[in-house]
């Protein structure tokens, strides 16, 4: 069932005329239809009671609009929380219009805030912490999601632990972290990442790659990639990157101006986000029923099958998540990611911690940070054969 927008006026002798304004991303924003709906109500208004002498209202100040810039394009589920958030009217329930958009990688995401074209964004912390090195107006709020890469290989490959890569081709992207992540991992565990052949590969081709005979093996997003396997009849094996690392994933950020000058708007963003992974765990149907018309060929089957490891993605330990709550960062761990990066080269330099992150809107909101983690911790032990610690 689509949800029900707020300009619908059933039964009313007056009718309509709404146009939909196109989004940044070829869709149409919830935001800028309910503002053409109100339009069109107003002047409908006006004409049923015979434009002068009639009814007055006063008008209510609009809530404060912002963007929010996703690290991605759309696939599979993982832009789906955020996608409801504003298709279901979540973020306007907390007083703040959100428009959703995305963008062609985490680095593209960082600059797009970092210039002011956006008020938030999500991307993968490596492509923060560079662009922070460069420009402190940038801090993480929150963590949205655990690292979901690493490497995935057929089981007639035999690669089952870090040091059977030796001798193999390993598929990697020509961009991003996750590729020298991956040779730190299997450094750290023992082996020698002189001894593998590496190839480039664009997104998307891995799963061919591999069934084709072509790489050993790929550094990937793995549940989507597992999923597509299994569903081809390959078993699969898949070697953690963060298991051995331990480093974060995406993060959640803003400027430091619009902190500063818009606490009110960010802790209203913080609520509606906090709901929308909420839903995203207690009602999955809806959630997936309002996301997807916004993705092209949106397989459901097969995104339903990444839902497992997704959710153990979007929480953190469960000592953590009920004492603190989903979203919370933990300071060591950030310690321990900068360690990371800097060994693997892919960052120059630490940053103290102080000058780039936050967990006051998380703490602010503890009671329902703490209540998003526990929907998550349910919903897996309900329905999936993996825990909170899978990643």
């Amino acid at each position: 069932m689509q949800p029900t927008r707020r300009n619908d006026r059933e039964g009313s002798d007056c009718p309509t005329s709404v146009t939909q304004d196109s989004s940044p991303t070829g869709g149409t924003t919830r935001r800028a239809f309910l503002a053409a709906g109100a339009t069109a109500v107003l002047a409908s208004v006006a004409g049923c009671t015979g434009g002068d002498g009639g009814s007055t209202s006063t008008p209510t100040e609009s809530p404060p609009s912002v963007r929010y810039r996703h690290r991605y394009k759309r696939s599979g589920l993982d832009a789906a929380p955020n996608d409801a958030g504003v298709e279901l009217g979540i973020w306007e329930e907390e007083g703040v219009e959100v428009d959703f958009v995305t963008s062609s990688g985490s680095q593209a995401a960082v600059k797009s805030v970092a210039q002011g074209n956006d008020e938030f964004g999500n991307a993968e912390i490596s492509a923060l912490l560079r662009q922070m090195q460069q420009d402190s107006s940038l801090r993480i709020i929150g963590q949205v999601i655990d690292p979901m890469a690493g490497i995935v290989s057929v089981g007639e490959a035999g690669i089952e632990d870090w040091t059977d890569l030796e001798g193999k081709v390993i598929g990697r992207y020509p961009f991003g972290a996750t590729g020298p992540l991956a040779m730190a991992a299997m450094s750290k565990e023992g082996g020698d990442p002189d001894a593998v052949e590496t190839r480039n590969m664009q997104p998307g081709s891995e799963e061919q790659l591999l069934m084709q005979g072509k790489i050993d093996a790929a550094v990937t997003y793995f549940p989507q990639a597992v999923a597509r396997l299994q569903t081809n009849g390959y078993e699969t094996n898949v070697l953690i990157i963060s298991d051995v690392l331990e480093n974060l994933g995406v993060s959640l950020f803003t400027r430091k101006q619009v902190i500063d000058e818009q606490p009110e708007t960010v802790d209203k963003f913080v609520r509606g986000w906090l709901r929308a992974h909420k839903v995203f765990a207690t009602d999955l149907d809806r959630v997936i029923e309002a996301y997807r018309d916004n993705v092209p060929q949106f397989n459901e089957d097969l995104a339903r099958m990444t839902v497992g490891p997704i959710y153990a993605s979007r929480v953190p330990p469960e000592d953590v998540g009920t004492s603190r709550g989903k979203g919370w960062t933990p300071p060591e761990q950030l310690r321990t990611t900068q360690s990371v990066f800097r060994e693997a080269g892919l960052l120059e330099q630490d940053l103290a911690l102080e000058e780039y992150f936050t967990n006051e809107y998380i703490e602010g909101n503890q009671e329902l940070a703490v209540e998003t983690a526990k929907a998550y911790y349910d919903a897996l032990e309900t329905n999936y054969d993996i825990g909170p610690n899978y990643v």
